[in-house]
């Protein structure tokens, strides 16, 4: 009888995730990006990007870069620090992303899109960058916190 009762939570648990279900990207162990299935229709791979894709359109990407040596000084707090002063010279004044686990976030809107910059706490050295729709990207999800400004 428990195995007939855990056999239907199961696939209550998995008809209740199906609708939704997200894309988890984790480029390092201590960092995933979960990315709503309904913010795209397909998904492909360019050079060092992963492009999000809607009616074979790009509507966002992720990837992954080195940050300079001239900007990255060892601690992810400081290389934040310095990219997200320089973010400020822009148009579009960035958002510090308070609650993200393991990682210093922040973002800026420009028009329809929302870019978002990640640096890893155990990864200084390396600039994770999000960008997707504004109105879909509040959905996303770092480190399992939810984004929000």
């Amino acid at each position: 009888m428990p195995r007939i009762g855990l056999a239907l939570a199961f696939v209550l648990l998995l008809s209740g995730c199906a609708s939704h279900s997200s894309l988890i990207i984790q480029p390092y162990s201590e960092l995933s990006i979960e990315v709503p299935n309904e913010m795209f229709s397909s998904v492909k791979v360019r050079d060092a990007e992963l492009l999000f894709l809607r009616n074979d359109r790009i509507i966002g990407f992720v990837k992954s870069d080195e940050i300079p040596s001239t900007v990255s000084t060892g601690s992810a707090i400081d290389t934040s620090s310095t990219l997200f002063e320089s973010a400020e010279q822009g148009s579009n004044k960035p958002v510090w992303i308070e609650r993200i686990p393991e990682a210093r976030v922040f973002g800026v809107v420009q028009g329809e899109f929302r870019t978002l910059f990640i640096v890893p706490d155990n990864h200084a050295q390396s600039l994770i960058t999000f960008q997707g729709p504004t109105e879909s990207s509040t959905s996303i999800r770092i480190n399992g916190e939810k984004i929000s400004y």
